[in-house]
């Protein structure tokens, strides 16, 4: 064997190093397109995560939505008026939130026509309707839930005036209609 070693048995070769025999070489396009396939690859994670920010900021605004309604109905929940008279339910089904509500407001109105409310009656089957007891009258008004109480309450302040005006004593005033009013 010679001193510089036989390039023929040799298994390093001149001009080379190991690591370049393992590699391939890349051609300038092959670059390139590994360059192109990965710009894609950034730019489809990039909308991945815009995309799953986008829904979970949709999700949370969502639920926050939901919660200021809730805590707003909660607050209209709280500020509905209550009656100050006794509701007297003699069906005993039971007096609703509803019903409630309406005996205040027509309160406030017929306080506003200068009559004061003494008691209200639920009457048997009925689930629409209220008869009211003013104080300083011996008969009762019939009123229908589903009518405005300013509405109602003027037409009861005018049915008033009219039996006092005739010198009526009539069992109960009935205002359910709007523009009619009724007497026994």
């Amino acid at each position: 064997m010679s001193r510089g070693g036989d390039s023929k048995n040799s298994s390093v070769k001149i001009g080379r190093t190991i690591a370049q025999e393992w590699e391939r070489q890349e051609s300038e396009s092959e670059r390139l397109a590994a360059r192109k396939k990965t710009k894609v690859k950034k730019v489809i994670k990039l909308l991945s995560v815009l995309a799953v920010i986008t829904i979970v900021t949709v999700v949370v605004i969502m639920e926050l939505t939901v919660w200021v309604e809730k805590r707003e109905k909660a607050e209209a929940a709280k500020n509905i008026p209550q009656p100050t008279i006794e509701i007297i339910d003699e069906g005993k089904m039971g007096v609703t939130s509803r019903m409630k509500e309406y005996v205040a407001q027509l309160e406030t109105d017929l306080k506003d026509l200068e009559y004061a409310a003494d008691r209200a009656v639920v009457p048997t089957g009925k689930s629409r309707e209220i008869h009211l007891f003013i104080k300083g009258y011996d008969f009762y008004v019939k009123y229908n839930i589903d009518r405005g109480t300013a509405v109602s309450a003027e037409d009861t302040d005018r049915m008033i005036k009219y039996v006092a005006e005739h010198d009526l004593h009539p069992e109960y005033i009935d205002v359910r209609v709007e523009g009619k009013g009724y007497l026994k």
